[in-house]
């Protein structure tokens, strides 16, 4: 988007002064730095096919803002409002959504602080669990099939493969206790200050689903390309300094748990989906799907027989 444009909607909307616009990230928005000379923002473009779960992102952020939770906060409007709705040009009537935010200098969370993130999402998932608005629910579909559909749509071999053990995934994950999901609570989306401040970011993903899947994705500590035998134990050990702080909020049972594991192989069918879906279906190939099947099945085996040890 043309900076001129960007720099007249925030003038007309906004009571700020932008001296420096720069685009730092392009992908399915867009965002942008905005600096003035007392501050500086963080901008994001919702491009159309976003707009709805941008919306809801918003009305959750606003709740948690509400409840003083630790959220980068939402810079409202000169008229008051959570966002700007804009037009890109003239000739181009496709609407885009302007949300502007604070800009807080940080990063993500100093693996020292593994059990206050833990506090921190436990309190988060209990806060949600009485949010009054609606989320999208998200089950087989979205964290299985979807995924699956695409390799048959590039007719790779080993669909029905990837299928089967998907089945087998879903039928250990199904009956887990369902609510608030953030769905995309990898640690890049735990964002801590110079003051050791942690905050939760990016709600666009939010739905109904497993709790426990927020839980999977912050500890997971494998490597996503090559499967390591060390990722298994990195990943317990991150798990039990997590739960330390996450039971002072949430009781977990022993199956919640335990289901962290297999929701570590969902992720891999989710994420890979979503990615695809941006990017096109033809931003892999067989050898990647390849790798990926043979990451899983080593996962698998190594999780069988960490569960007949008993750790």
């Amino acid at each position: 988007m043309d900076i001129d444009r960007v720099s007249d909607i925030l003038q007309q909307n906004y009571n700020l002064n932008a001296q420096h616009i720069q685009l730092f990230r392009e992908g399915g928005n867009l965002a942008y730095a905005v600096t003035t000379e007392a501050r500086s923002y963080f901008l994001k473009i919702v491009r159309p096919p976003f707009i709805a779960n941008a919306l809801s992102a918003v009305d959750i952020q606003l709740y948690l803002m509400k409840n003083r939770f630790p959220v980068i906060p939402i810079i409202p409007t000169k008229h008051g409002t959570a966002y700007v709705d804009a037009v890109e040009t003239a000739d181009n009537n496709d609407s885009r959504l302007f949300i502007l935010y604070d800009y807080i200098a940080g990063d993500e969370p100093d693996p020292r602080n593994t059990e206050k993130v833990g506090e921190l999402i436990g309190q988060f998932h209990q806060v949600m669990s009485q949010y009054p608005g609606k989320l999208a629910v998200k089950d087989k579909h979205f964290f299985i099939d979807r995924y699956v559909e695409i390799m048959r749509i590039k007719q790779y071999s080993m669909a029905e493969a990837f299928q089967e053990y998907g089945d087998e995934l879903w039928e250990r994950v199904k009956n887990l206790p369902r609510g608030y999901c953030h769905c995309d609570l990898y640690r890049g989306n735990i964002h801590q200050d110079s003051s050791g401040t942690l905050r939760i970011t990016d709600f666009d993903t939010s739905c109904r689903a497993f709790p426990m899947y927020d839980v999977a994705l912050f500890c997971n500590d494998t490597n996503w390309v090559s499967f390591e035998e060390e990722g298994y134990a990195r990943t317990k050990a991150r798990l039990e300094q997590f739960l330390r702080g996450y039971v002072k909020h949430r009781s977990l049972s022993k199956e919640e748990i335990q289901a962290v594991y297999d929701l570590i192989a969902v992720y891999h069918f989710q994420l890979q989906a979503t990615m695809m879906e941006i990017h096109g279906y033809d931003c892999v190939g067989t050898s990647y799907f390849d790798k990926q099947y043979e990451w899983l099945i080593k996962w698998r085996e190594q999780c069988r027989v960490m569960n007949k040890a008993g750790s």
